[in-house]
């Protein structure tokens, strides 16, 4: 009872989180459409106001996932290429890590179609490439790699909530210190985080993605 009301408040806080930022994000826009009209397809500062409002769009997505989170807005699941997502950010990841962290891509080339909120995905993305920057501040490298899994029924039964069938593995890997035993099992909790308020992000937001 105790964790269904500490959930329900979460929710609620999220939700108020959500219509806010929300209101901030419309005068992005706004403003960004006024933007375009004044730069012409040859401005080059026409491609920084583009990068501008895919930055706003992405934290559209976020406050959406927000909204599904304290039930106040359903996700919008459909059928993506987990690589083009992937390809998709990498700009943006490449930033997000620094100089000093390298990324690699190791992409399978036949890598199957999935149903997920592509904005869920480039968001799970965006966190862990901030957590593996903060993990290698005296740099390293980040992986991302995808593949095509066939799940017999043998190994279903060894998981918990997995049926039988062929998926898409998306795994990240970084040369950073590692998660600590102790609070694995915690990572998965909304808004979980060991950061303090005095580092880069006071909580974080792991959603699933995809089935």
């Amino acid at each position: 009872m105790r964790q269904a009301q500490k959930m329900e408040a979460i929710g609620r806080l999220a939700g108020g989180v959500a219509h806010d930022f929300n209101n901030v994000l419309t005068a992005i826009f706004g403003y960004v459409d006024l933007l375009l009209d004044n730069f012409g397809p040859a401005d080059p500062l026409r491609a920084d106001v583009l990068e501008i409002e895919h930055g706003a769009e992405r934290a559209a997505g976020l406050t959406r996932q927000l909204l599904a989170f304290s039930r106040r807005q359903v996700l919008q699941p459909r059928r993506i290429n987990v690589n083009e997502v992937i390809n998709g950010m990498a700009p943006l990841l490449g930033r997000l890590i620094g100089s000093d962290v390298e990324l690699t891509l190791d992409l399978e080339p036949a890598i199957g179609d999935v149903r997920a909120d592509p904005g869920q995905l480039e968001q799970v993305l965006m966190n862990l490439a901030a957590n593996a920057r903060d993990a290698m501040p005296e740099g390293g490298r980040m992986s991302v790699m995808t593949r095509n899994e066939d799940v017999t029924t043998e190994r279903a039964n060894r998981l918990t909530s997995l049926a039988p069938g062929q998926f898409v593995c998306l795994s990240v890997a970084d040369t950073g210190a590692g998660i600590p035993d102790e609070i694995q099992r915690q990572i998965f909790e909304p808004f979980f985080t060991t950061k303090d308020q005095g580092g880069a992000r006071a909580w974080d937001l792991r959603p699933s993605t995809a089935s």
